[in-house]
């Protein structure tokens, strides 16, 4: 097939004096090398959601804001930090359509979470207090193109070929939330010592992959982190 086209839902930005619809410039780039053509979505009319569905091969989950915890039936608690309900509503919309089409998607981050909520899981508001047991540093202070703390791959899983066996590899970590109760289609590849989920991959086929971390401001240095994008590219072509 010709190259494919990958959504990336936008996120909102105060810029100045206005707003404007921003992705990461690692995502765009990554996607480009792989040999895909990145389309920025906008996220502020849920309703149009599945008219981007039609446009696109693949969907990209980026990083970004906390989720709303009404999308998982849940009240805010006071750790929660700023969210977008429109952003929520037209991710969730895209992951279900893109479900429902056989249109892989790649979870960055947030995008694990969101994929998760939009198949029917949850996720911790906050991981320091609802643990219930001490945590690793999942928000770094290390340069963000720098690993902070290992995560532990299950076997046969994508991730496992894509890191060629390796079991423990080291991961970046700018988060707060992660998931907690898995959608029913998803399956937990990688975890960190401390039990946070770090990647989920779908049951059936290779729909889904979604990481905790932060793939794109890392693939530069590490091959291993590059081959997420290849084979997102690969699954695009091969769906």
């Amino acid at each position: 097939m010709a190259k494919p086209i990958i959504g990336i839902p936008a996120e909102r930005r105060l810029v100045g004096d206005s707003y404007r619809h921003t992705v990461n410039q690692g995502e765009v780039a990554a996607i480009i090398k792989a040999g895909g053509i990145p389309v920025l979505i906008p996220t502020r009319e849920p309703a149009l959601a599945s008219h981007y569905s039609h446009l696109i091969d693949g969907l990209l989950l980026p990083g970004g804001p906390d989720v709303a915890p009404r999308f998982f039936g849940e009240e805010p608690l006071p750790e929660m930090a700023e969210a977008d309900d429109r952003l929520d509503a037209t991710e969730m919309a895209l992951i279900k359509q893109a479900f429902a089409a056989g249109k892989p998607m790649l979870g960055i981050c947030r995008g694990a979470q969101i994929v998760n909520i939009a198949l029917g899981g949850d996720i911790y508001q906050d991981l320091a207090t609802q643990m219930g047991h001490p945590i690793y540093q999942h928000q770094q202070k290390a340069p963000l193109d720098q690993g902070s703390h290992y995560v532990d791959i299950s076997e046969s899983s994508m991730l496992a070929n894509l890191f060629h066996g390796q079991r423990h590899v080291l991961v970046n970590s700018c988060h707060h939330q992660a998931v907690r109760k898995l959608a029913p289609q998803l399956k937990l590849t990688a975890k960190a010592g401390d039990g946070v989920a770090e990647a989920v991959e779908s049951k059936d086929g290779r729909l889904i992959l979604a990481v905790q971390w932060h793939p794109e401001l890392m693939y530069k240095e590490d091959a291993a982190e590059y081959a997420i994008f290849e084979d997102f590219i690969k699954r695009v072509k091969e769906a």
